[in-house]
């Protein structure tokens, strides 16, 4: 079953849509339908996310300084007591200085928020932004 295609009318001010359609090319969109259904789609997934009631999948990317005395542990130990399911990892050596890791997780969204937090306080995180896949449905 698929679903019919509606078609209704956006006021936008010049200036915004402007900056909307220099977005849209440069990411590549070859409509500005294409691009809004993205745009909702993932308020969507936002919403689904802070709604569910079920585990939520994310992908938490990390920057930090490894040279930072005891971050390594820190991080590993806040993963390993986080109340959520750590599915996998990727460390990067970004240059001298930096690493990237991105940790697929699993679990309720207020758990994986709090781990985010945590991460994101320590002394030599650069950055800590997590992606929201997704609530995954009850079976």
């Amino acid at each position: 079953m698929s679903d019919e295609t509606i078609r209704f009318s956006v006021s936008l001010p010049q200036s915004l849509l402007t900056e909307m359609d220099q977005d849209q090319q440069q990411k590549g969109y070859q409509t500005r339908s294409e691009y809004i259904r993205d745009l909702f789609r993932d308020r969507l997934i936002d919403k689904q996310w802070n709604n569910s009631q079920q585990d939520v999948v994310g992908v938490l990317t990390l920057v930090f300084d490894h040279h930072q005395r005891g971050l390594a542990d820190k991080l590993i130990s806040i993963q390993h007591d986080a109340l959520v399911n750590i599915l996998c990892s990727t460390h990067v050596h970004i240059d001298h200085h930096h690493c990237l890791e991105t940790i697929i997780i699993k679990g309720q969204a207020q758990r994986l928020n709090q781990l985010v937090s945590q991460l994101m306080a320590l002394k030599g995180v650069k950055t800590a932004r997590l992606s929201q896949a997704g609530a995954l449905a009850s079976d």
